[in-house]
């Protein structure tokens, strides 16, 4: 989790920048340790830290990592097309996905 908010934070201000190369060397990054994320939290490992609800609602968790995943891809997408303005629309939609996330199933 602290990779993805290193990696996002690190993201932020270059959105403003238009320096799509770093953008997307930290987006690479970003989506190999978000996949990896999902993999984390494997049926019997309860009883950690982590909140009871990942899988007692594992379908919801699951979409809720996808969305994430997926606009990841969405910010490589705008990165490819060059597209700032998209860039920006797709970094928000990722951090709101981690907020929501947060909010359903962090302790």
């Amino acid at each position: 989790m602290s990779k993805i908010k290193a990696f996002s934070t690190k993201m932020y201000p270059l959105t403003m920048s238009g320096e799509f190369d770093e953008i997307n060397k930290i987006n690479n990054d970003l989506l190999h340790v978000a996949k990896e994320f999902k993999l984390l939290f494997p049926e019997g490992s309860q009883g950690g830290k982590a909140s009871s609800l990942i899988w007692e609602d594992r379908e919801t968790f699951n979409l809720y990592i996808d969305n994430f995943i997926n606009s990841i891809e969405s910010i490589g997408i705008s990165i490819e097309n060059v597209d700032r303005v998209s860039l920006i629309e797709n970094f928000n939609i990722m951090a709101s996905n981690c907020g929501n996330c947060h909010k359903k199933f962090k302790n």
